[in-house]
């Protein structure tokens, strides 16, 4: 599993980033010679990119995804209802035990923070002990018998991200035809596209 950080207005992304990461998100395990054959390019390309994805901070680091209860550590869930004045107090608070594995702040007045955590048992129940309580109004600790985890990944084929023809200017639906110019990547709706702005690209820089 790796973690994912996508900056739409610093990074760009092609189809065969997309493609290379939501085989990543599905199984970090893959060989990139399985991730190669899925994506129907080269081993060597496969790596290039993934490089590139970490350089750029789009990959912030690899990690596993542990079953905890063949462990024998115990899950639960951490609701606080606290004053708004206090929310952002206490989830840093939170933030910083190590028994605390995600934490969400709600606009709900009934849950303002939902945590959840992992550990020893004991140690969790002590969580309340450990924080500042002031102007928490009540805390909750519900114990998870069961986990049972469909997906963490982020659906990367949604349209928050998309890439335009750097020519006609239109969505790219399909696949992308990618070139570099000036060591820019710029990417294209089709082939026609790609040599016209070629031209173009020529053109001024013969001007200059």
């Amino acid at each position: 599993m790796f973690t994912l950080h996508v900056n739409l207005n610093m990074v760009e992304l092609d189809n065969l980033d997309v493609k290379i990461l939501t085989h990543m998100q599905e199984n970090s395990r893959k060989s990139l010679q399985e991730i190669a054959k899925n994506c129907l390019t080269s081993v060597p390309t496969v790596k290039t990119r993934v490089d590139r994805l970490v350089e750029l901070g789009i990959i912030r680091k690899f990690t596993i995804d542990i079953d905890n209860t063949k462990l024998g550590i115990s899950e639960a869930i951490l609701l606080v209802n606290a004053k708004p004045s206090a929310v952002s107090r206490i989830a840093d608070e939170l933030m910083g035990l190590e028994e605390v594995k995600e934490l969400y702040v709600t606009p709900d007045s009934d849950a303002a923070i939902v945590s959840r955590v992992a550990g020893d048992m004991q140690r969790i129940l002590a969580i309340q002990d450990r924080i500042n309580l002031t102007d928490v109004n009540n805390i909750r600790v519900i114990s998870v018998k069961s986990a049972s985890r469909k997906d963490t990944t982020i659906p990367l084929s949604s349209s928050s991200i998309t890439i335009s023809c750097a020519y006609c200017d239109k969505k790219v639906t399909g696949d992308a035809v990618r070139k570099k110019f000036d060591e820019k990547n710029y990417f294209f709706c089709c082939s026609t596209c790609q040599g016209e702005f070629e031209k173009k690209y020529t053109k001024l820089l013969a001007k200059v």
